[in-house]
This record gives C-alpha cells, sequence and structure tokens, in this order.
C-alpha cells in the first residue's frame, strides 16, 4: 500500500512541509482547501479549480501584518499557528521546497509580490519580513495618481510569471484611490505524465452531466498501472507525472452516489484515509480532457468561513503600519488548467487589495422614533420651550 501526496490536482493541491520544522502542516493547509472547496461547491454546480496554495502564500503575506482578533480569525480560517517569525520562515521554505521538485519535464514557479503605495509609510519591519520569508519584494507605485497604470503594471506581472496564462487578474474597478497595497502571488505548474496518453486512443465518449443528460466529449484512453482505491461508494486514483513529485488524484463516485454527497461528508482525514490504502493494479482509465479558467472574489467567502473583521473597518493591520487605517478591501483569484494526452498545465494567481479605511463616524444620532425636545437659553439654563414629537407629519 501506498501513501500519495495531492498536489496540482482537479480537487485541491496538497502541499509538503517538515513536520518535524515547522507547526503549518499539509493538513492545516489542506484543511482550509477543503473547507474553501465545499464553500464554491454549495454555490452552484459550475466547474471548480482554484490553487489553495496561492491563496495561502497571499493571505500568510497579509497575516504577517494583522494583530488582535483580526489576526486571530485570519488564524481560524486558514489553520494558521502562532504570527511568529518562525511560521513565515517556514513558509518561505515551503514554498523553496515545492518548487525544488521542479525537473526537465516538471515545470514548477511560485513568485511573490509586494505593491504599496510610494505616498503611504509601511513599516520597514513587515516590508523586510515579507521579503526575507517570502522573497516578496516591494514596488512603489502611485495608486492615487496612476491608478489605472497601476492596475495595468500588476496584471502585466502576473500575466508574465503564469506565461500568460493569468490575465488581467484585476479587473477594471478593483483598485480605487484608497488603494495603499496589493499583495499578490502566482503560481505556474506544467508538468508531463508519467505515462502519456496515446492521441489515437482519444475519443468522443459519453459524459453523464448533473441531471442525468449524456454529452460527448474527448476521453483519453489508457492501459496502464496505477494505485487506486475502490470503495463502497466511490473511486480514487493516482496518475502521476514524470520523476512521480507530483501526481493527479481523480475520485470519482460510483454510478448510484450523487458527487455532493461525497463532497459533504468528504474531509482530509478520510482523503488520507482512501491515499493510505490504494494499491497498484492494472486499470483501464478513461479521463476525458478539459480545459479552462475560473474566476473568484474571495471577500465574502472568507467572511463566511470566519474572518469578516479583516475586511471591516474594525481591522487591525498595525503590523503593516503605525496607523489603524488599514483593512482588506477584496481577495482576487484566478486559475487556468489544462488537462491533454500530454500532461498537465495549470497557473493561478491571488491578489490582496489592501485599502485605506473609509471615513467613518462612530457616534451615530437618528431621530427615527418618538423623541422630545427642549429649546434653552444657555447661560441660565432655563427652558423657554419643550415639546414631544411622536409624528412629525401632523
Amino acid at each position: 500500500m501506498k501513501t500519495t501526496t495531492l498536489t496540482m490536482a482537479c480537487l485541491l493541491l496538497l502541499t509538503t512541509t517538515n513536520a518535524q520544522t515547522s507547526q503549518y502542516t499539509a493538513s492545516n493547509a489542506n484543511t482550509f482547501a477543503l473547507e474553501a472547496y465545499k464553500q464554491f461547491a454549495d454555490k452552484d454546480n459550475k466547474n471548480i479549480f482554484f490553487s489553495p496554495i496561492s491563496i495561502n502564500m497571499a493571505i500568510g503575506i497579509t497575516y504577517a501584518g494583522a494583530k488582535g482578533e483580526t489576526e486571530e480569525q485570519m488564524a481560524s480560517v486558514f489553520n494558521f499557528p502562532k504570527n511568529s517569525r518562525k511560521f513565515h520562515k517556514n513558509m518561505g521554505a515551503l514554498q523553496k521546497n515545492i518548487m525544488g521538485k521542479a525537473s526537465e519535464k516538471v515545470e514548477i514557479s511560485l513568485t511573490n509580490q509586494l505593491w504599496a503605495d510610494e505616498n503611504y509609510k509601511f513599516k520597514c519591519l513587515y516590508l523586510r519580513k515579507a521579503k526575507k520569508c517570502y522573497n516578496a519584494p516591494v514596488k512603489n507605485l502611485d495608486f492615487y495618481s496612476h491608478l489605472n497604470e497601476s492596475r495595468i503594471t500588476i496584471n502585466n506581472w502576473v500575466e508574465e510569471q503564469t506565461k500568460k496564462r493569468i490575465k488581467n487578474l484585476l479587473p477594471k474597478g478593483s483598485l480605487s484611490k484608497e488603494t495603499e497595497m496589493v499583495i499578490t502571488n502566482t503560481i505556474y505548474f506544467k508538468g508531463q505524465w508519467e505515462n502519456q496518453f496515446i492521441k489515437t486512443n482519444t475519443q468522443n465518449e459519453d459524459f453523464t452531466i448533473i441531471g442525468g443528460e449524456k454529452i460527448k466529449t474527448p476521453t483519453m484512453n489508457a492501459t496502464t498501472k496505477l494505485n487506486m482505491y475502490q470503495g463502497d461508494d466511490l473511486k480514487l486514483i493516482e496518475i502521476p507525472y514524470a520523476d512521480k513529485q507530483f501526481s493527479m488524484l481523480v475520485l470519482l463516485p460510483d454510478e448510484r452516489t450523487s458527487l455532493a454527497s461525497i463532497e459533504k461528508k468528504l474531509s482530509i482525514e478520510t482523503l488520507n484515509h482512501y491515499t493510505s490504502l490504494m494499491t497498484e493494479l492494472d486499470v483501464r482509465l478513461a479521463l476525458p480532457k478539459f480545459k479552462f479558467d475560473k474566476s473568484y472574489k474571495l471577500k465574502q467567502t472568507l467572511s463566511e468561513m470566519g474572518m469578516p473583521l479583516a475586511f471591516s473597518n474594525t481591522a487591525d493591520f498595525t503590523g503593516m503600519s503605525k496607523k489603524k487605517d488599514l483593512k482588506i478591501d477584496e481577495v482576487f483569484h484566478k486559475a487556468f488548467i489544462e488537462v491533454s494526452e500530454e500532461g498537465t498545465e495549470a497557473a493561478a494567481a491571488t491578489a490582496v487589495v489592501i485599502v485605506r479605511k473609509t471615513s467613518v463616524i462612530s457616534n451615530e444620532f437618528r431621530a427615527n422614533r418618538p423623541f422630545m425636545f427642549f429649546i434653552r437659553e444657555n447661560e441660565s439654563g432655563n427652558i423657554l420651550f419643550l415639546g414631544r414629537i411622536t409624528n412629525p407629519q401632523m
């Protein structure tokens, strides 16, 4: 029996790290990945694809500047340990470890970049931590006077890092004159299968979509030895990429079981259990080719998962700035995948937009119900007139 690692896959990305040197384990990261997946799955029946590690890295850099209850909520949602330098150094080590698995037939890169408004003063300690731990240098932009040019600069950088697979990560209107920083992460993966599919074996075959309708789709076919788990209501198969440092796991419900029912009960523990029970078998594999991209705005999702403070006017990012005037405006995420006979190409990018809080008057007096009123002479305090309003229209 083999224990496998979930990496760049249709379902989610498992990340590997050294448990002896870090409190932040693959289990921590993957718990967030699966919870986020369920949030997306509950919204509609459409395709899902995202990069948990890209979101983790971008939010990790943001977390380095969080304090108080904002920090606690972010830690809870992402299963981050204490907001310490050790944690952030381990995040950087994780990034290097993943990139170190690249080979002649598997290309992978992870990049981070901070974009700070040139007129806003961020703490040097925060900027140094981002650079040293995450290899995230800072570039100054003028968001206030050159808003659209700044957006295009960031988008061009993302496009370059992802081999032009992620375009327009920041849509028009995503930045404002209150924008003070944008934290970006990109990931790019291109891996050849260990055993590539023969193109002449690809045929148009039936695929049953939700609702029972059958459609024809190009389907790759092969007969080969693969690690597989067969349970009562699902099958799980591992398709390795060249050098076996990365693999795709495909989880398939049986014909009597809906994917939705599997999604609801699936946990990282059960998924790890299934992978531990995999055995190498002769398998007749049929896998559809597919290619699509997805875009997400994660503010609502992350708020519903338990970190609304980071997006509110009560956010505390005083680890970034001496002022208490910063909050997250939105988290943009975009991902692309193509699965073919040769292998898989996938890319994703995340942008955390940090803005200056809008002016809020915390003390409010709204006379929208019955009230009394007085007219007085102030020096003596004598009441000259006194009244009550129960209906201002009478």
